[in-house]
């Protein structure tokens, strides 16, 4: 898989201050949608070979940023994706991206929660800092090949129902075709494998038969000419 945890610290390249602005709705894709103020930014970087793309504003008092992180090579074949193929994958995936988070972000990990939005699974991740005040926020999904993070960040006036608004205006397109278990089963996979190498064997050996058919022919006609 790709590395896709460099998620964090980007909070610090939000440069534009949204002063009050009026909040309207925004594609960030086909699947997902917020509300941003008028002077939001919107960029896609590339990190380590690992597109991402970004949306971000700031205020006096907060910043919030969503990322959208390819999580799996879009050729890929199917038969050997490694996404999760069970809520259980699902949950164990999601445990392996906040085991990263929680080493990149400068505050102490105090909740992880499931959630669930628009009927996909997803998680929430509370942060302190050293007085035990709640200084950071993240959610996230994977949805078809990308995970969506969200993020919500303040050092000095934490506000809880802001940060409600914003998450809560996220929104999932379920009219698109979106799954969160695109993967196969490890023993599907090793089976795909073997399965593959075994017909691979039996097309050499084939090809080395017939070969061998065709020069013992030739040789014969060429003996029989040169009587």
């Amino acid at each position: 898989m790709k590395k896709l945890y460099i998620l964090c610290f980007v909070l610090i390249t939000s440069t534009l201050t949204a002063q009050n602005s009026a909040m309207f709705s925004h594609k960030l894709d086909e699947l997902v949608s917020l509300d941003v103020p008028e002077n939001f930014v919107e960029s896609d970087t590339l990190v380590d070979g690992v597109q991402i793309h970004q949306i971000r504003f700031k205020t006096e008092t907060y910043n919030f940023i969503v990322q959208k992180v390819l999580f799996e090579n879009e050729d890929q074949k199917t038969s050997l994706s490694r996404l999760p193929y069970n809520y259980t994958s699902l949950i164990d995936e999601y445990n392996r991206v906040i085991a990263r988070m929680r080493y990149r972000v400068p505050y102490y990990l105090k909740t992880t929660t499931i959630v669930e939005k628009d009927g996909f699974t997803g998680y929430n991740l509370k942060f302190e800092n050293d007085l035990g005040t709640p200084t950071y926020e993240a959610e996230f999904y994977l949805l078809n090949k990308n995970l969506y993070t969200f993020f919500y960040a303040s050092d000095t006036q934490f506000n809880a129902d802001i940060k409600t608004e914003l998450f809560n205006s996220v929104k999932i397109n379920t009219e698109k075709d979106i799954s969160q278990y695109l993967g196969k089963a490890p023993k599907y996979r090793y089976g795909y494998v073997l399965a593959t190498y075994f017909f691979l064997s039996l097309l050499v050996i084939w090809v080395i038969i017939i070969s061998i058919k065709i020069y013992r022919k030739k040789k014969g006609k060429s003996s029989i000419f040169h009587e």
